[in-house]
C-alpha cells in the first residue's frame, strides 16, 4: 500500500514539473515573439527615418532652385551651377509664365486705377504692357541713325511682346526664337499664335461644341436654312461656272509638250499638294500627303493623282511646316522610293526631321529661314537642276529684289529663285516639340533661258501653305511688297471653325480674299478644303462663301469706279483690280494669266 501511494506522488510530481516547463517554455516564445514584434517596430521606424533623411537630402537641390527662382525671378538671372539640362527647362518654363501672369496683374492694376478714362482699344492695346505704348519704329531705330532709314513699315503698333532683334532695320519680321524657351515665334503676335490653345480650350472645342453639332446635324436650325435656299442656289449656280470654266485636263507626262511655255500652270491634288510646272521646264511639289490619314484624321477623299503619275522628274518638293496634314511620313518614303525629286526645300528645323525620320541626303535638302532663297539652274535640254547658290531674296542696301535686278544681260540657262517667306502659323509633331521648328510660305520665281531677267520675263507663284491673317500687322502687304506681284497664289480657305479656337492659325474665305489683295496676285486659287475634316464647318462651306466674298468685293470694285468722275485718271494712277478667285475641283489645272 505504501509503495502504490508513493508511486502515485511520483506521477503526480512529475506531471506538475512538466506542467511548469511546458509554461515556462510558453512565456518564453512569447517573449522572444514580443521581442522580434519589437525589433521589426524598430527596424520600420529606423527605416522611414532614412527615407525620410535620403528625401530630404534629394531635396536639397530643388530648395535650392525654389530659392535661387523667388530671389531671381523678375529678371531671370538664375544661378546653373550643377543644375541639370531638366532643371534647366523647368526654370526657363518657370520664368516664361511668371513673366507672363506678372503682367496681366500688373496690366489688371492699371486699368483699375486709371478709372474708366482709357477707351477700349486702348485698354485691348495694353493687355501686354501694362499701359506703354510699344511701337515697331521704337524698337527698330533706337540706337540707329533714323534719318539713314526709311520704310513705309515704321510706326506700327505691337500688341504683344517683342524683341528689337525680331525685325530687320526696314520693319519686316524676321525668323525668331523666345530667349526663354527657344521656341520659333511670329514677332507680331508672339503670344497668341504660339500654338498654345492647350488642353482645356481643346476640350471646349470638342466637348462643348458638341451640342451645337448635334443640334445642326439633325436640322434644328431649320429657319436659317429656309431663310438661305434664295442665297444657296445662287452661290451654287456661281460656283457650277466657275467649276465649268475651270479646265479639267489630266496632267501629261511630258509638260514641256502640253503646257503653254508663257504661262505657270497648277494641278490640285488634295488639299494643300499642289503640282506646279514652270516656263523653262521647272516642276515644284507643294506638302506631299497622298496617304488615307493625316495622324488620326482619315481622308474623305482618295487624292486625285498617286506618286506614279506624277512625272519621272520633279525640280524640288516645298514643305511649309511639320503639322501630319502638310509631312506625311509615308508620302515622303513614296517619293523617296521613286527616285523622282531632285531637292528638298525645307523651313529651319526640318531638315534634321526628314534626315532622321527619312534617312534622305543632307545634300539634296535646302533649308531656308524667312527671306532666304536659294537659285536652281538647268540648261536647257537638260533633265535635272544645279543648285547656283543661296541668295538673299532682298537686297537691304539697294532696295531691290535680288533675283530679278542684281544681274545684267540675258540667261544662258532656265533659272528658279525659291524664297522662304513668313506666315502666320505654329509647328508641332508631339506634345513635346512645340514650335522647335520653323513654318513658312514660298515664293517662286522662274525665268526661262536667252530672256532678260525682268519682270516681265519673270514668272512667279506664291504657296501660302498654312496661315492666319494678322490684325493689326501688315504680314502679307510687306510679302508683296519685297517678292510681289504675283500671277499665281495658292491661299487656303478651309479650317477657320470654330474662330475663336482656329483664326491665328488658319485664314476664313473672306480673309484669303484679303491676302490675295494684299499680295497683289493676278489670280489666286483656293486649296486647304474638302479634303480633311479639321475643324467644325461644312465641307461645302469654304467655297461657297469665296465666292459669294469675291463677287461682293467685285461689285464693291465697280461701284467705287462708277462714282469717281475722272476715272481715266484714277485708272491711269490706282488701276482697280478686280479679285480673280478660283474655286477648282481635286485633279483639275488652272494657269496663270498670260
Amino acid at each position: 500500500m505504501v509503495k502504490l501511494q508513493t508511486r502515485v506522488q511520483d506521477t503526480l510530481y512529475t506531471f506538475k514539473e512538466r506542467i511548469k516547463i511546458l509554461k515556462q517554455l510558453q512565456s518564453k516564445q512569447r517573449l522572444y515573439a514580443k521581442q522580434r514584434a519589437n525589433s521589426a517596430r524598430i527596424y520600420a521606424r529606423q527605416r522611414a527615418q532614412s527615407a525620410r533623411k535620403n528625401m530630404l537630402k534629394r531635396s536639397a537641390k530643388y530648395k535650392l532652385l525654389v530659392k535661387n527662382i523667388q530671389q531671381n525671378w523678375r529678371v531671370g538671372n538664375l544661378s546653373r551651377g550643377a543644375i541639370s539640362q531638366g532643371k534647366r527647362n523647368l526654370v526657363s518654363h518657370y520664368n516664361a509664365k511668371k513673366r507672363v501672369y506678372t503682367r496681366r496683374k500688373l496690366t489688371r492694376q492699371y486699368i483699375r486705377n486709371v478709372n474708366g478714362t482709357r477707351t477700349f482699344i486702348e485698354r485691348w492695346r495694353s493687355r501686354y504692357w501694362g499701359g506703354r505704348k510699344a511701337l515697331l519704329s521704337s524698337l527698330i531705330i533706337d540706337g540707329r541713325n533714323s534719318a539713314t532709314i526709311t520704310s513705309k513699315w515704321h510706326g506700327i503698333t505691337l500688341t504683344e511682346p517683342a524683341q528689337q532683334n525680331w525685325f530687320d532695320n526696314e520693319g519686316y519680321p524676321l525668323a525668331s526664337r523666345d530667349s526663354d524657351t527657344g521656341r520659333f515665334v511670329n514677332p507680331w503676335l508672339s503670344e497668341s499664335s504660339n500654338g498654345e490653345n492647350g488642353l482645356v480650350k481643346f476640350l471646349r472645342w470638342k466637348v462643348g461644341g458638341a451640342w451645337s453639332r448635334m443640334l445642326n446635324a439633325v436640322g434644328a436650325s431649320s429657319d436659317n436654312n429656309i431663310e438661305k435656299k434664295s442665297t444657296d442656289k445662287k452661290i451654287d449656280n456661281a460656283m457650277k461656272e466657275f467649276l465649268h470654266q475651270s479646265s479639267s485636263m489630266p496632267i501629261a507626262k511630258s509638260n514641256s509638250q502640253t503646257i503653254q511655255e508663257e504661262a505657270i500652270s497648277l494641278t490640285w491634288i488634295g488639299h494643300s499638294t499642289t503640282f506646279v510646272t514652270f516656263p523653262g521646264d521647272f516642276t515644284i511639289l507643294t506638302d506631299p500627303h497622298f496617304s488615307n490619314y493625316a495622324g488620326p484624321v482619315r481622308r474623305l477623299v482618295p487624292p486625285s493623282l498617286r506618286v506614279s503619275d506624277l512625272p519621272e522628274i520633279i525640280d524640288c518638293v516645298l514643305i511649309s511646316h511639320d503639322h501630319y496634314d502638310h509631312l506625311d511620313y509615308w508620302s515622303i518614303l513614296e517619293l523617296i522610293e521613286s527616285n523622282k525629286v531632285k531637292y528638298w526645300v525645307v523651313p529651319l528645323g526640318i531638315k534634321s526631321w526628314l534626315i532622321t525620320k527619312t534617312g534622305i541626303s543632307p545634300e539634296d535638302i535646302i533649308e531656308l529661314e524667312w527671306w532666304e532663297g536659294v537659285r536652281l539652274t538647268k540648261q536647257p535640254g537638260s533633265s535635272f537642276p544645279e543648285v547656283d547658290r543661296l541668295i538673299q531674296a532682298f537686297d537691304k542696301v539697294t532696295g531691290q529684289r535680288e533675283s530679278e535686278h542684281t544681274r545684267n544681260g540675258t540667261l544662258s540657262a532656265n533659272e528658279l529663285v525659291v524664297t522662304c517667306a513668313p506666315a502666320q502659323h505654329w509647328c508641332s509633331r508631339t506634345p513635346f516639340d512645340r514650335n522647335r521648328r520653323l513654318w513658312c510660305s514660298f515664293a517662286v520665281h522662274a525665268t526661262p533661258a536667252l530672256s532678260i531677267p525682268t519682270s516681265s520675263q519673270t514668272h512667279s507663284f506664291y504657296f501660302a501653305g498654312d496661315t492666319g491673317l494678322p490684325p493689326d500687322f501688315p504680314l502679307h502687304h510687306q510679302i508683296g511688297d519685297r517678292l510681289g506681284p504675283f500671277d499665281l497664289s495658292a491661299i487656303p480657305i478651309g479650317a477657320y471653325e470654330p474662330e475663336w479656337f482656329m483664326r491665328e492659325s488658319h485664314c476664313n474665305p473672306s480673309e484669303a480674299v484679303q491676302i490675295h489683295q494684299a499680295l497683289r496676285s493676278r489670280k489666286s486659287v483656293a486649296i486647304h478644303f474638302d479634303t480633311f475634316d479639321l475643324a467644325d464647318e461644312a465641307r461645302d462651306e469654304p467655297p461657297k462663301l469665296l465666292l459669294e466674298e469675291v463677287q461682293r468685293v467685285n461689285e464693291n470694285i465697280g461701284m467705287t469706279q462708277e462714282a469717281n468722275s475722272n476715272r481715266e485718271l484714277i485708272d491711269m494712277l490706282h488701276p482697280p483690280l478686280q479679285v480673280d478667285f478660283s474655286v477648282i475641283k481635286q485633279g483639275e489645272r488652272i494657269e496663270s494669266l498670260k
